[in-house]
């Protein structure tokens, strides 16, 4: 069985949080808003890690806690073998199971409660009875559910109960149960309740921070590496002192013999001794010393250290690299996990069994082997770019193997499949608590009008590219291309506001299409964005058409002219409604002068048309020996060069605005510098 939906409540910064799963899910957002909490919750639902009062939402200090604080994770898993319904018995019964677990802060204690289901009206004939009275009870049923089995008049009371939960059982049924709020008061399945889950399903948790050698490299108490051989290690061990004892059982006889002669004939004279001094103090008494000799058990106590070989050099994990020692840990943590292969190689037929029934034990054991539920946090640690690139495909073609789910927690690109652009998990966190926005290529499309193909198309395109960095920023400004991303990292700069330090990611996508789904695809997971787009009112005037008339130049220019008015109309129906720009006029219309507002900036032309508005830019650009109205020359290096070598005294306003406006987009206030800034210095720009 595998998790459907997470219902995370009051843990850390997870007020509220809830998540539908699927195979694969990548949790994604800045640091501390609460991804990897996700994981340590289902760590703490799963294997009980202890929790304190510090953990619990809102606890800011000892003793500030509200009386009655909790924290809870529900879970609802689907997909149920019939082996996890045996298991799970009342609760197994429906198509899915809900399994809460409750930690209360006033008392320290752990409550888990699952959602039994149960036949209509089935409760009343289970309930403590004569038996007259529950058959009499069971007929009645019949009466409303004709598919119960039919009993004799003298049908006993399991009988009965079996006959309920047959029905229950049956999937045909599943549809006509009924919750039971609650239950029972009690633990789920009494004490068992968590040795049961375990059976159906395992949560290994591979966290980022840990002692990656400690856990991996000996088999000492508490570690990985006992976890997953030390119950091997000990039976093996336990055998072999067996076979040795049996073989040699007529030598530890006699020198068991010898020994207890020995201690004899020594306690003999000690004993001689007290009863001669006793007989002084209490006539007619004595004492005996009588020796006992335990049994003779060999001393050995095997050890197992890790070690590595790489291109046939064999070093102690300790002294591998991290990239190699996580790799080795993350195998490890997978292997903890029974599977088929490791059941196939321990299976061996039993004294008088025979090879059909051995076979039919076997399908049972597989039958019965739990699902493993894998949680990474940051998996792109220490590894190279190319490893991380090759370890996120791994992770993809883990997830969909038979009974297993990933779930990880990243700050990297490599780990966002296009495949898997439904299972994204954006986090944000902001006043006191964390929030999550998912999206899908349908929500896309219905939310942006675009067709949902071109959705689908756009992120196989763009994922995992450099457009996957939005997904990972405070906030993004999409750009339709190179200069205009250039030009205004840099000219934030200059201005004092580092748009990196602030979180936000300038992304250039070629095409007023692009823009348009890019936007589409960013809003839906909540990052605000800001578009900043050419108007290209005068671009078609601009091009040079060769080897054609006057009047089929006069043609073309006014197609294309048509063309960008058209694409440019289409952009700016798509964009947020603003009632007040910071420059310029709304509504915007198609060769306006440049506006710039809250969500984004339309130039009447190009970013060009406004840089040449700025003497002091163009004069280090003719420096450079590049003329800004030819276009033709686009080095991107020049121009940046020349946004730290002008003056910002004579700045456009308009640049600036757009600037501002930007910075905004975090909550922050850009910063006005006055004269000239020298290009940053190398420590600035790395």
């Amino acid at each position: 069985m595998r998790i459907e939906k997470i219902t995370i409540r009051n843990y850390r910064s997870l007020k509220e949080v809830v998540l539908k799963l699927d195979e694969y899910a990548a949790l994604i957002g800045s640091n501390g808003s609460g991804k990897s909490s996700v994981l340590y919750a289902l760590d703490w639902f799963f294997n009980g890690t202890a929790l304190s009062e510090s953990d619990v939402h809102g606890c800011s200090g000892p003793d500030t806690l509200e009386p009655g604080s909790t924290v809870e994770v529900a879970l609802t898993f689907v997909d149920l073998t019939a082996k996890d319904r045996e298991r799970l018995q009342q609760y197994g019964r429906g198509a899915r199971v809900e399994i809460r677990r409750t930690w209360y802060a006033d008392t320290k204690q752990t409550k888990t409660v699952g959602n039994a289901r149960q036949g209509p009206g089935f409760a009343d004939v289970r309930t403590d009875q004569a038996i007259a009275a529950r058959r009499q009870g069971y007929r009645d049923l019949r009466a409303e559910h004709p598919d119960l089995a039919e009993l004799p008049g003298n049908a006993s009371k399991d009988a009965v109960l079996e006959a309920l939960n047959a029905w229950e059982f049956d999937p045909a049924n599943h549809s006509k149960l009924v919750e039971v709020a609650d239950s029972d008061a009690n633990q789920m399945m009494g004490w068992n309740g968590a040795n049961v889950l375990r059976e159906c399903v395992r949560f290994v948790l591979i966290p980022a921070a840990t002692s990656i050698a400690g856990e991996i490299g000996t088999a000492s108490r508490g570690t990985a590496l006992t976890e997953l051989v030390g119950a091997f290690m000990a039976a093996a061990s336990a055998r072999a002192q067996a076979a040795w004892l049996l073989k040699h059982s007529e030598a530890v006889a006699e020198l068991t013999g010898e020994i207890r002669k020995s201690i004899e004939g020594a306690t003999g004279v000690q004993a001689n001794r007290i009863n001669s001094r006793l007989a002084t103090l209490i006539p007619n008494a004595s004492v005996s010393l009588t020796p006992t000799v335990p049994e003779f058990v060999p001393k050995i106590d095997p050890s197992i250290s890790t070690a590595v070989t790489i291109s046939g050099v064999t070093n102690d994990v300790s002294r591998q690299g991290h990239g190699v020692q996580r790799a080795v840990m993350i195998s490890m943590f997978q292997a903890m996990v029974p599977d088929e292969s490791l059941t196939r190689q321990n299976h061996e037929a039993e004294e008088g069994e025979d090879e059909a029934a051995a076979l039919i034990r076997l399908e049972e054991s597989l039958g019965s082997l739990p699902s493993i539920i894998v949680g990474l946090e940051e998996p792109e640690i220490y590894q190279h770019p190319v490893r991380a690139r090759a370890f996120a495909r791994t992770l993809l073609e883990l997830s969909v193997q038979p009974n297993v789910q990933v779930l990880l927690a990243t700050h990297s690109p490599y780990f966002i499949q296009p495949e898997q652009f439904d299972n994204l998990h954006r986090f944000t966190y902001t006043d006191g608590a964390t929030s999550v926005s998912t999206a899908s290529v349908h929500s896309v499309a219905a939310a942006s009008s675009i067709d949902a193909e071109k959705i689908a198309k756009e992120i196989v395109a763009r994922v995992p590219t450099e457009f996957s960095e939005g997904f990972f920023a405070d906030a993004v400004v999409l750009v339709e291309g190179q200069t205009d991303r250039i030009v205004m990292e840099a000219l934030a700069s200059v201005r004092g506001s580092d748009l990196d330090r602030l979180g936000i990611t300038v992304l250039s996508v070629e095409g007023k299409g692009g823009l348009r789904i890019a936007r589409a695809i960013l809003d839906a997971l909540g990052v605000p964005t800001y578009v900043m787009a050419d108007g290209d009112h005068g671009t078609a005037g601009r091009k040079v058409y060769r080897d054609k008339t006057d009047d089929e130049v006069l043609a073309a220019r006014k197609n294309a002219h048509g063309s960008h008015r058209a694409a440019t109309d289409t952009l700016v129906a798509s964009l947020p409604l603003v009632s007040e720009a910071a420059r310029g006029a709304l509504p915007y219309s198609f060769g306006d002068p440049t506006v710039v507002s809250e969500g984004f900036t339309i130039w009447k032309d190009d970013i060009e048309e406004e840089l040449g508005s700025w003497p002091s830019f163009v004069a280090a650009l003719d420096a450079a020996g590049i003329a800004l109205a030819a276009r033709s020359n686009k080095n991107l290096l020049a121009y940046r060069n020349a946004v730290f070598a002008a003056s910002t005294d004579d700045v456009p306003d308009v640049l600036k605005s757009a600037v501002d406006e930007i910075v905004r987009l975090t909550g922050n206030v850009a910063v006005a510098v006055n004269g000239t800034r020298t290009r940053p210095n190398e420590e600035e720009t790395q």
